[in-house]
């Protein structure tokens, strides 16, 4: 078979567990000498592998996700097996290194690079084992041609000089690189019956499959912004894991003289769904502390309001929290990622409030106005209008800190405006 594998040095994997490194590295030395051994021309190994009575079979492989930061959305990867040649792989392109020089910033900044390699099946079957996520396996219905590209099409993918992509979490992953590579290399035109996901936005999206993680839920919708509530159609509702399978399961081929096969050939589940291994995490949800927030706010603000008393480090914490998140959005704006530039939330998450809160704060206490009260009373009003016309979706619980804000902005403004 002309696919080799290659390990790819000081990676962290998407969907490999740590522990097996050394043993994954002496498997996979023995598969790419066992390969280079029966085929020293990569092309012409290709042709004598797949032949008319071939036993190769592609499969895309679908893993339900589990609760690591990773897997929240689960895993796609293609499966190649020739038990004649006694290799069966899964090309993985979700490769990524968390050692690389900063890493955390050139993913906020959407400049993250990944990697496709090559995995022993057995080992990639048992990460999601151990996790008790499922993984389902969709046989393609490829003709022997059809086999030969795109074996050939990997085996020149995982080359070290074709490895590497530049990563985008929604519109490039490991989803779309696998899904592509499949029907790029399929003669005739596939066609998708069922219209399902048309017109749904990229959050909502999300939101189906982080509905059991309220954290990364607000992660999400803190750093996506307008564009993320935009339809989306054709290939672009299928670049999620779950999304791609089930269109995959009802799409046709259609070949030049317009006869009709089914895309998929047999779908089977060689890893079960088990026993998730959960991380309760944080004990409150978002919503539980927006909310706890928003009453501590408003009933400390009364205090101060009847013993006429200034209560500043209630406006220090909240400016504070508000500034940081506001530099992170900020950020943002600079992404290359093409969903989180244009972001209403920053107009209660602002830098403005580090910059002037401690001016704004000392007026106060002086009893002199400070442009920030007012300037931000009108920013949170914009924000709750502009998301009331559906200009962009906010967590509900963002929505409660900004009446939080709003409360403190408008009684600053008020305080200040009654002792001028």
């Amino acid at each position: 078979m002309g696919i080799k594998a290659r390990y790819v040095r000081n990676i962290s994997y998407f969907c490999i567990v740590k522990h097996l490194y050394a043993f994954f590295i002496a498997f996979l030395v023995l598969i790419a000498q066992g390969a280079t051994a029966q085929t020293p021309n990569p092309t012409s190994a290709v042709d004598d592998t797949v032949t008319e009575d071939d036993s190769v079979r592609i499969s895309l492989l679908t893993c339900s996700p589990h609760d690591e930061v990773y897997a929240l959305y689960g895993h796609t990867a293609i499966r190649i097996e020739d038990p004649r040649h006694g290799i069966d792989v899964a090309a993985n392109y979700g490769l990524f290194s968390f050692a690389k020089p900063f890493f955390v910033l050139r993913f906020l900044f959407g400049l993250t690079d990944y990697e496709v390699g090559l995995i022993p099946f057995e080992l990639f079957a048992r990460e999601y084992q151990y996790y008790g996520s499922s993984v389902t396996q969709q046989e393609i219905n490829l003709t022997p041609a059809e086999k030969r590209r795109i074996v050939a099409a990997l085996d020149e993918n995982v080359k070290p000089e074709n490895r590497v992509y530049r990563y985008n979490f929604f519109y490039r992953n490991c989803t779309t690189q696998a899904r592509d590579i499949i029907l790029d290399n399929i003669d005739g035109s596939v066609v998708y019956p069922d219209s399902a996901g048309e017109g749904m936005t990229m959050r909502e999206m999300l939101h189906e499959l982080n509905h059991a993680s309220p954290w990364a839920s607000l992660g999400n919708d803190l750093v996506l912004g307008i564009g993320a509530d935009r339809p989306l159609h054709g290939a672009d509702t299928r670049n999620l894991p779950q999304r791609c399978m089930d269109a995959v399961a009802q799409a046709y081929i259609y070949n030049k003289d317009r006869e009709r096969r089914p895309l998929v050939k047999e779908t089977t589940t060689p890893v079960e769904a088990g026993e998730l291994l959960l991380n309760d995490g944080f004990p409150l949800t978002p919503i539980q502390c927006a909310t706890a927030l928003l009453v501590a706010v408003c009933g400390l603000t009364f205090v101060e309001w009847k013993k006429k008393k200034y209560y500043w480090a209630i406006d220090g914490t909240l400016f504070a929290m508000a500034g940081l998140c506001g530099i992170i959005l900020t950020a943002m704006i600079f992404s290359k990622h093409p969903t989180v530039s244009a972001n209403i939330q920053i107009l209660l998450f602002c830098p403005l409030t580090l910059l002037f809160g401690i001016q704004a704060i000392r007026a106060r206490c002086r009893g002199k106005r400070h442009w920030l009260w007012t300037a931000g009373t009108l920013m949170v009003c914009l924000m709750l209008i502009l998301y009331s016309f559906g200009v962009q979706w906010i967590d509900p619980s963002v929505r409660l800190v900004a009446l939080a804000m709003l409360v403190r902005y408008t009684m600053g403004m008020a305080i200040t405006l009654e002792k001028k």
